[in-house]
């Protein structure tokens, strides 16, 4: 992808983002990622099982410093902050998400340990090893260079610190209907590309971090898009979605491509953590 292609699709996900953050949060609340199922979990259980899995992996204390990239309306950041009353600076490219991000650790009591910043994390201008956690859930599927994202991510870590990731994967189903599925998903997800399983955990040992375990959660994330399609399929919804614009509706259409993925295999899901010796 040319340097043009790449600023281009930056602008095309902060544009989304701006749009369509009012629309997450109305649909997912403010931890606007999947669901982790396994015992008839409500969604908001789920997700919240999701960020605690992580979180148990990372062995989060008081005294790091946790970078979230990706860090959306500040769920994540907020909870990790009120939980482990650890300081998080959260990234994201959207100045509509900072600002609600913001207004949550305000009403949450952490502005004083989570604070948000607009940033191209394509271009992690951080100071080296500054962070002793490195928090990535549903973010590093928008990279453009992705191995060059995951170096600046081991430079960012402290000795020791751990970096844990979520990520939306290419499955093992593979042959052209598996691959066309994979392209329309990037293509109406805004992903330049996705990884194998196989590709991620090199790309992160070629970034210089070891210790790395990596567990596919297909099977627990899938339910998440039976859940949004089964929401915006209810008349009311369809009633707002047919008043608002094109962008909004080719998103919500996008569901039925994500479940697909997952049920046929053509796209996997991973729950990775790996450590800075």
């Amino acid at each position: 992808m040319n340097q043009s292609s790449q600023s281009g699709l930056t602008e095309d996900i902060r544009k989304h983002y701006d749009v369509l953050s009012g629309f997450y949060q109305l649909l997912w609340g403010a931890h606007i990622h999947h669901g982790y199922w396994e015992d008839g979990e409500s969604p908001s259980e789920a997700q919240m099982k999701l960020v605690e899995r992580l979180a148990s992996r990372l062995e989060i204390a008081r005294n790091h410093r946790v970078l979230d990239i990706g860090s959306g309306l500040g769920g994540s950041a907020c909870w990790l902050a009120k939980t482990f009353g650890c300081s998080v600076l959260g990234l994201t490219l959207s100045p509509a998400q900072v600002q609600a991000a913001e207004k949550r650790a305000s009403e949450e009591g952490v502005s004083h340990l989570a604070s948000f910043r607009e940033q191209d994390a394509n271009k992690l201008d951080l100071p080296s090893e500054s962070f002793d956690r490195i928090w990535i859930i549903e973010c590093s599927e928008h990279i453009h260079d992705k191995q060059a994202f995951f170096s600046d991510c081991a430079r960012l870590l402290s000795p020791g610190g751990r970096l844990g990731l979520c990520v939306w994967l290419k499955g093992g189903a593979g042959g052209p209907e598996a691959d066309g599925l994979v392209r329309e998903v990037c293509e109406a997800m805004l992903c330049p590309s996705l990884l194998t399983m196989d590709e991620q955990t090199l790309m992160l040992k070629q970034a210089g971090l070891g210790g790395i375990v990596a567990d596919d959660i297909t099977t627990n994330v899938q339910p998440t898009w039976e859940h949004c399609i089964k929401l915006v399929s209810n008349p009311l919804a369809q009633m707002f979605l047919f008043t608002q614009g094109s962008k909004l509706r080719r998103f919500v259409d996008s569901f039925k491509l994500m479940e697909k993925g997952y049920r046929e295999g053509a796209m996997a899901y991973g729950m990775i953590t790996a450590l800075k010796s």
